[in-house]
This record gives C-alpha cells, structure tokens and sequence, in this order.
C-alpha cells in the first residue's frame, strides 16, 4: 500500500458524518466541562445536533442519492443479449476473509449483491464469462478470489470465470481490465450509487460498458410508518454513500483519472470536452472548469 493510497483512505474518514458529529460532540463536551467557553460549546454541540437530524433524516442526501443510482436504468437483458455482449465485469464492494466463515459471510453485503446480479444476467447472455474484480488491501485474500469461490459454489463454469484480483480501486479496476476485455461491450455490474463514477472511469480508459446497477437503497414507495417520522441509522448510511462518492468523483476528476484516453486520430494533446464529462451531473460545471485550469488544462 503507497503511503498517497494510505494518506486518501485517512483523510476521507474525516468528511464521513459518524466521526464528524463524534469529533463535533467531543470538541463541544470537553469546551463545556473544562473551558469557560460556554456559549462556543453550546455552538458546536448545536451544530452537531443540527448535521445529526439532517442526516439521519436523509435531508438532502437522499435526494441526491436517488439521483445517483437513477442515472443509469436497469439492465435490459434482452438488449444486452440481441447486441451479442461476451463480458459481464462485477466489481467488487469489499470483503473480510476468514476461513472460518462461510464465503457468503465473508464478502459484504454490496459485494453479495453485485455478484448475484452478475451470475443471473451471465446465465442470460449465452456464451458470456464472468470477470469478477477486486484485489486486498489489507486482507490475506483478494475480493475477487472469493467472488470466484462463490460463483464456481454457485453453478458457474469454472472456465467461463476470470480474475482481476490486482486493482485497490475503481480507477485500478478499469486499468486492469481494460488490457482483458479492450474495446468489446461488456456489462458492468455494480451498486447503483456507484454506477456513475464507474461509468466514467471505464469510459475515460476508452471502453465500453453497458450499466447494470443494482442494490438500490432509494426506493419510492407510498406508505409510511411508525420510523417514517424517526431518524434512521440508514439515513446516515446513506449520507456517507453520497459523501464517499462525491470525494471519489471529485479526486479522480482533480487527478486526471476522468480524463478520456485519446484515439489515435485524435492525438495525444487531445482533451474532451467538459459537457461530455461523466462527472458533471451532480456538481457544478463551474467547479470543474476550475480543476480543469488547476490541472494545467485549458
């Protein structure tokens, strides 16, 4: 693990809501109890109840949410089958080996998910193998060496599988498979809310994925109930979803990462134009003609 890898995990943890309101609570309490600062405790303590209810209200976040996993509808199998697509890529949302363990409790829930999303729309598409993704961190065991236990568990052809077990993030997954797939159509499952940053990170490496997001966490629905009206530990989930996906798209636009691979006839020098970004949806376009300018790009 690069210490710049290391210093993105770290520094990320600190815009997520549980250990901003933690740090806000804890800064407000030790001003109280040790400090004459009174009424600046009374602030802080304030602000941190204030982020608290419009968390885990979902104020705001969830809509923003929605947004995120509509950009992109369901995968229509019957589309996808007609255009002769020989790829499905499932990228993998984390995992914890122990042997111990069954290998459904060993990867996480959004891994689970994708996977199964994945093995069901593979055995729709006749002759389509199965790249699963996702490489360790930490971890003895590689995301996708586990994903492919669970598929082979699950009834799938050992030789239509395939491994990419290298990558640490999205960005590494779309260069590392960019090489095992090229310029064919390929599925790409993945969470809804992660969908559109997938997308674009795929596409700016020049290939071509057909969205299949799955495990959608905004669900309209027509009914309340008794929690309708409480704060809910899944609001705040969801309002580190949006955070986490917005620093992601924000990182990898500042760093180039979103910047689409020239063709040979356009060139090395070429630049795409911001209108095409895949980024552009959720934030203001103005912000990224600015990391455009501060990335010596005009």
């Amino acid at each position: 693990m690069t210490p710049l890898f290391l210093l993105k995990k770290i520094v990320s943890q600190f815009f997520m809501p549980v250990p901003v309101i933690a740090g806000l609570l804890l800064a407000g309490l030790i001003l109280l109890w040790f400090t004459r600062f009174r009424r600046a405790a009374g602030a802080i303590l304030a602000a941190a109840t204030i982020l608290f209810l419009i968390m885990g209200y979902g104020v705001f976040f969830n809509s923003i949410l929605a947004g995120l996993e509509r950009r992109y509808p369901p995968l229509d199998i019957q589309a996808a089958r007609d255009a002769g697509i020989q790829w499905v890529v499932v990228l993998a949302g984390g995992h914890v080996s122990n042997e111990s363990l069954p290998v459904t409790s060993q990867l996480l829930d959004e891994t689970l998910v994708r996977l199964v999303e994945g093995i069901r729309i593979q055995r729709n598409l006749p002759g389509a193998r199965l790249l699963v993704s996702g490489g360790r961190i930490s971890d003895p065991r590689a995301s996708a060496s586990l994903m492919s236990d669970l598929a082979r568990s699950l009834g799938i052809d050992p030789a239509n599988i395939v491994l990419e077990d290298l990558s640490r993030d999205t960005y590494e997954e779309a260069l590392f498979i960019r090489p095992m797939i090229g310029r064919q159509k390929f599925v790409l499952v993945t969470s809804a809310h992660h969908m559109p940053r997938s997308m674009a990170l795929f596409r700016a490496q020049g290939m071509h994925p057909v969205a299949a997001p799955v495990g959608h966490r905004i669900i309209d629905r027509d009914y309340l109930s008794v929690g309708s009206f409480l704060p809910k530990a899944a609001n705040l989930r969801n309002s580190e979803i949006v955070i986490h996906e917005i620093l992601g798209i924000l990182q990898a636009y500042l760093t180039g990462k979103l910047r689409q691979k020239p063709t040979e006839e356009q060139g090395a020098g070429y630049v795409p134009s911001l209108r095409n970004s895949h980024a552009s949806f959720f934030v203001p376009a103005s912000f990224f003609r600015a990391a455009m300018k501060c990335s010596g790009v005009s």
